[in-house]
């Protein structure tokens, strides 16, 4: 089991999160400002730090990105509340591992907690290992909503929220598949298609579009390597069905 510190003000949140970490069977550590829980962090060195990122003002933002620079590898879940992407914008781009978004459900904690250190014989409904997919879109609406679908699906699910975050989450831990978006800022998915499939081949891509009157996007993607494309709005069944396919392609 995990040694946590566990870093938020919200009393009856504290409460909630420690009885339910406590009875999964981790060591807890408690800190209720940003302060406190520098300290405790420098002191015990914890496997994971879940930090709510509504400490006063910026509190919370500014110790993710102390703990991050402090030490690139440490790993930590973000809580949100805010009612704008920005906030959930600024702890992905800070590295956090995963950000949850208040109020979520105990099993939406479990999961990501799996996420962060799973089990060496990590396995999906069937018995079989379980894959795992990088989902990489710049709107926070569309990862929320297929992270949940695809971690309903048994897969292990990382996200990402432009191409350059992709290929830092693709050099970070193993990745089976790839569903990018392909109209984004940054590096966009058509980019970062071509990457991916020049430097990790072993990789599947799955594209989606939204399309555009002047280009066919999911042609050019397929002819940068992506290994099956859905055009915008799909069924997320579809989708579910594509990731399957390609996971059965890998192994």
């Amino acid at each position: 089991m995990a040694t946590i510190l566990l870093i938020a003000e919200e009393a009856i949140l504290l409460e909630q999160l420690n009885t339910a970490l406590r009875q999964l069977g981790h060591t807890v550590t408690l800190a209720t400002e940003e302060q406190m829980g520098w300290m405790l962090f420098e002191a015990t060195h914890p496997s994971i730090t879940i930090l709510s990122l509504d400490l006063a003002e910026t509190a919370g933002i500014s110790l993710l990105w102390k703990i991050r620079a402090t030490d690139p590898e440490a790993v930590v879940i973000g809580l949100t509340g805010a009612e704008t992407d920005e906030q959930y914008r600024a702890a992905r781009e800070l590295g956090a591992s995963v950000v949850l978004q208040k109020p979520f459900m105990p099993a939406d904690l479990d999961q990501a907690l799996r996420q962060v250190s799973p089990p060496a014989d990590s396995s999906g409904p069937s018995g079989y290992p379980m894959a795992s997919v990088l989902v990489v879109d710049d709107e926070v609406p569309v990862l929320q909503f297929l992270r949940k679908a695809l971690e309903g699906a048994g897969y292990q699910v990382w996200e990402a929220l432009s191409g350059n975050e992709g290929l830092r989450q693709v050099c970070a831990q193993p990745i089976d598949v790839v569903i990018t978006d392909i109209l984004m800022s940054d590096m966009d998915g058509l980019e970062m298609i071509g990457v991916l499939h020049r430097n990790f081949p072993n990789i599947r891509i799955i594209a989606i579009s939204g399309g555009s009157r002047y280009l066919d996007y999911c042609s050019v993607a397929k002819m940068l390597g992506a290994h099956e494309t859905l055009n915008k709005p799909f069924e997320l069944q579809q989708l579910l069905d594509a990731v399957a396919r390609q996971v059965g392609e890998k192994s």
